[in-house]
């Protein structure tokens, strides 16, 4: 099967911007690890404070960063599949 011009006119236009966008999710992939290893460290660090007799009222900041680690690991998974969706369409149009 013979790419027609206009094929490869959209595979010209889009490669660029398939590009970026993988470049992008890969970016916000590393900051969302950088953040979840903070979070997971700021969650040992007030954990160390529940066994105090009389410890701040910290449970309420506990369950936030519990609850923003759970969002946290929904939007990692949210990127993976994008980026596999945006390296399949990488792939349709290298071979375009």
């Amino acid at each position: 099967m013979s790419t027609t011009s206009s094929e490869q006119g959209i595979t010209l236009l889009l490669a660029p911007v398939v590009a970026d966008m993988d470049k992008a999710i890969a970016a916000t992939q590393q900051s969302q690890e950088e953040l979840g290893k903070e979070i997971e460290r700021l969650v040992a660090e007030l954990e160390l404070f529940t066994d105090i007799a009389e410890p701040p009222r910290l449970q309420p900041a506990l369950a936030k960063l519990t609850e923003s680690r759970k969002r946290l690991a929904t939007a990692n998974k949210l990127m993976q599949q994008t980026q596999a969706r945006v390296q399949r369409i990488e792939a349709q149009l290298s071979s375009s």
